[in-house]
C-alpha cells in the first residue's frame, strides 16, 4: 500500500465570467488553493525537541491569590512530566532552563527518551529553581546550536519556548526593529519555535518569534483551569510534532490566461528566489492550508454569444516525505478552468453565479486577521502618544486596554455592516463563521478585564498559520486534528483521575497505576494498528500471482496481530474494575463514562474488522 500523498485542489470564484459584447473590461475574481495533508500516517516519526523554560523569578509566584494554589512553576513541572510520558522511546528531548542566560546546571543535552533518559529528564525538571530576569535570545541561540550539532539530522527538530516574563534585555522582537539581514532572523528560520505565554508574558515578542520561525503562539492569561490549559497547550503542540507527514512543503500557483495580482497566504511567505512558490514548511497529519488567490482578466471586443474557456489557476505542491529524503511532487496537481460568456445585452450584467462558499470563508478569515493587526497597531500608536503609557508587570495600562476594547468593538461592528464578503457569507448555512464573531466579542471582554492582548496574538497565530493553538477564547479548538483531540482527551483523563484522588482516594499508588496502565494500553493499541496496516504491502501479492505460502504467511501475521489486539481490548474492559476502587465512580461518574466509552468504541472498531486484509490504519483507540 503506497503512502498517502499531500493533495492540492482549487476552486474559482466566480466559475463563470459574464461580459458585454461592446466594451473591453477588466474583470476581477478570486480563487482558493487548498493544500491538504493525509489524515493518517504510516508510523509516527521520531522527533528531537528542545524545550526552553523561563525560570526567572516571576514563574515562582502563585498562580492566583488563593493560598492553596500551586505556583506556576509547580503547574509547569506537572505539565512537562505529562508530555515526557507521551514521548516514544525513539524520541529525544532537551531541557534548557534560562533567565537572562542559559542556566547550565539545570540544562541537558538532547537525550534519548529510551533507557534512563526519561528518568534523567524528569529529575532535571524536578530540580528547577527560579532566579533572575528574562531574555530570550541566549536560550534560542543555545537551542539552535544543540539541533545544528546533532550527528543524526534525519529526525524532525523543533523548539518549544515557555515563558511568563517580559524580555528585559534591550533586544526588540519585531519586524520594525529587526533588519532583514539581522542574524536572528536566519536563526529563527532554521527550526520552528512554538511559544507558550503564561499570564503577563510579552505576547508581541513571543508571537514574532513563533511567526518568523513558522511556529505557533499560545496564550494563557486566565487563572481558571490553569493546570488543564497549560497541559492542553503542550499536548496540542506535541500531537502536531509527532504526526509530521511532509517537510519543505511549497505551493506554486500559476496561470497562463489570468493575471494573478495577489496571494493571501497568512503567515506563509514566498521563497527567496523570484517567481518561486509559497513555503509552508512542515505539514502535520490532517492539516489543511487554504490560500486565497486574487486575479484579473481583460476581455476582448467579442461578438454576441461568444464563448471561451480560460485555463484558470494551476497549482502544484512539492514536499519531502522525510528529512534528507528525495523531494517528491504530489500526484494531485490541479488545474481549474473558468468560462467566459458574452451576453446579448450591451450593458455589463450582474454575475448570476453565487460566490463559492470556501472562497468567501477564507476571504473573511484573512480580512479579520488584517482588522486585528490594525487594532494592535492603533494600540501601539496610543501608547506612543501617551508617552509610553505605564505597564504594570508587563501588561498594558488598563485604561489603554479599555480604549482598545471599545475600538475593537466599534471596528468589528463596522466590518460586519460594510464588508461585502461577510454579508455574502453569513446568511449561508454552508459557512461556519459564527465562531469568529464569538471569538472577537470574547476578545473585547478580555481587554475590558485588563488581561492583555495575548488572546489576540494567539488567535492571529492560529489563523495566520491555520494551525491549532490555545487562545483562551471560545473557539480555540479550531484547526485541531484528530490526533490533537486524542491527546487533549488524555489530558482530561489524567486530570479527572487526579481530581478523584484529591477528593478522597485511599491509595495514591492505585491511581498512578491506573493512569500508567491505561496509557500503556493506548500505546499498544496504536502499535497493533500500525502493524496491521503495514503487513499487506510487505506480504500480499497480486491475486493472480499469490501462492498458498504467501497467503498463509499473510493470514498468520494478521491472526497473530488480531489475537494480541483482542488481548489488549480485554485489558481495557477489566482495567478500571480491577485497578480503580469503586469510590472513584461514586465520586465522579463522568470518569467511568469517559473511559468505558473509549473502551467500547475501540472494541467495536476492531471487532468489526472480520476480514484478515482489512486495515485499521490511522485509527487510534480514542478516536
Amino acid at each position: 500500500m503506497a503512502s498517502e500523498k499531500v493533495r492540492v485542489n482549487a476552486a474559482m470564484n466566480p466559475p463563470i465570467l459574464l461580459v458585454d459584447y461592446i466594451h473591453r473590461a477588466r474583470l476581477n475574481g478570486t480563487a482558493v488553493v487548498r493544500v491538504q495533508a493525509p489524515s493518517s500516517m504510516k508510523s509516527n516519526g521520531s522527533i528531537d525537541i528542545v524545550t526552553l523554560l523561563d525560570v526567572s523569578h516571576s514563574i515562582s509566584w502563585m498562580a492566583s491569590s488563593s493560598e492553596e494554589t500551586p505556583s506556576k512553576m509547580d503547574l509547569l513541572k506537572n505539565a512537562l512530566k505529562f508530555i515526557i510520558s507521551q514521548l516514544d522511546d525513539n524520541d529525544r528531548l532537551a531541557i534548557v532552563a534560562f533567565n537572562d542566560q542559559v542556566i547550565k546546571e539545570h540544562t541537558t543535552g538532547i537525550l534519548e527518551i529510551s533507557g534512563g533518559g526519561r528518568m534523567a529528564i524528569e529529575k532535571k525538571v524536578d530540580g528547577l529553581v527560579t532566579q533572575g530576569d528574562t531574555a530570550f535570545k541566549p536560550s534560542l541561540e543555545h537551542a539552535v546550536k544543540l539541533l545544528d550539532d546533532r550527528a543524526d539530522k534525519t529526525r524532525a527538530g523543533c523548539i518549544v519556548l515557555i515563558s511568563d516574563g517580559v524580555d528585559k534585555s534591550q533586544f526588540m522582537w519585531s519586524h520594525e526593529s529587526l533588519a532583514l539581514t539581522d542574524p536572528i532572523r536566519g536563526l529563527l528560520r532554521k527550526y520552528p519555535v512554538h511559544t507558550l505565554g503564561l499570564f503577563k508574558a510579552d505576547p508581541k515578542a513571543l508571537h514574532y518569534i513563533a511567526k518568523e520561525s513558522y511556529g505557533t503562539y499560545s496564550s494563557i492569561t486566565d487563572n481558571k483551569d490553569l493546570d488543564k490549559n497549560i497541559m492542553e497547550a503542550l499536548a496540542v503542540c506535541l500531537a502536531g510534532l509527532k504526526t509530521i507527514v511532509a517537510f519543505d512543503t511549497c505551493v506554486d500557483i500559476t496561470s497562463s490566461s489570468l493575471e494573478i495580482t495577489r496571494v493571501d497566504s497568512g503567515g506563509y511567505t514566498r521563497r527567496a528566489a523570484p517567481g518561486s512558490g509559497i513555503s509552508i514548511g512542515m505539514l502535520c497529519a490532517g492539516e489543511v492550508k487554504d490560500l486565497v488567490v486574487y486575479f484579473s482578466y481583460t476581455t476582448g471586443s467579442w461578438e454576441r454569444g461568444y464563448y471561451t474557456t480560460l485555463s484558470g489557476i494551476t497549482a502544484r505542491v512539492t514536499y519531502k516525505d522525510m528529512l534528507g529524503g528525495k523531494s517528491s511532487t504530489s500526484t494531485n496537481n490541479c488545474s481549474v478552468s473558468v468560462a467566459v460568456h458574452t451576453t446579448q445585452d450591451p450593458s455589463l450584467p450582474a454575475n448570476p453565479c453565487p460566490p463559492f462558499p470556501l472562497v468567501l470563508q477564507q476571504m473573511v478569515r484573512f480580512k479579520v486577521v488584517d482588522l486585528l493587526l490594525g487594532v494592535l497597531q492603533e494600540l501601539k500608536a496610543l501608547k506612543k502618544d501617551a508617552g509610553g503609557a505605564k505597564e504594570k508587570d508587563g501588561v498594558d495600562d488598563p485604561v489603554l486596554q479599555s480604549i482598545a476594547a471599545n475600538m475593537l468593538q466599534r471596528k468589528w461592528m463596522e466590518f460586519k455592516q460594510s464588508d461585502e464578503s461577510w454579508k455574502a457569507a453569513t446568511p449561508k448555512s454552508l459557512l461556519d463563521l459564527g465562531s469568529i464573531d464569538v471569538d472577537v466579542n470574547a476578545m473585547v471582554g478580555i481587554l475590558r478585564k485588563g488581561l492583555g492582548v495575548g488572546c489576540i496574538y494567539s488567535w492571529l497565530s492560529s489563523h495566520e498559520m491555520q494551525r491549532a493553538t490555545v487562545t483562551g477564547l471560545p473557539a480555540e479548538a479550531m484547526f485541531r486534528t484528530p490526533v490533537m483531540e486524542m491527546m487533549v482527551q488524555k489530558v482530561h483523563r489524567k486530570l479527572l483521575l487526579k481530581e478523584a484522588y484529591e477528593q478522597g482516594a485511599e491509595d495514591r499508588a492505585v491511581y498512578e497505576r491506573a493512569i500508567g496502565l491505561l496509557d500503556g494500553i493506548n500505546k499498544r493499541f496504536q502499535l497493533w494498528c500500525k502493524l496491521d496496516a503495514e503487513v499487506p504491502p510487505a506480504f500480499q501479492l497480486a491475486h493472480q500471482h499469490q501462492d498458498d505460502e504467501s497467503r498463509n504467511l499473510t493470514d498468520v501475521l494478521h491472526g497473530g496481530i488480531s489475537r494480541a489486539r483482542q488481548h489488549d481490548i480485554y485489558l481495557v474492559r477489566i482495567h478500571f474494575y480491577v485497578f480503580v476502587p469503586i469510590s472513584i465512580y461514586e465520586s465522579d461518574q463522568s470518569l467511568f463514562v469517559l473511559d468505558m466509552q473509549a473502551a467500547i468504541h475501540a472494541i467495536k472498531q476492531w471487532q468489526s474488522s472480520s476480514t484478515p486484509g482489512e486495515k485499521t490504519h490511522g485509527h487510534g483507540p480514542d478516536q
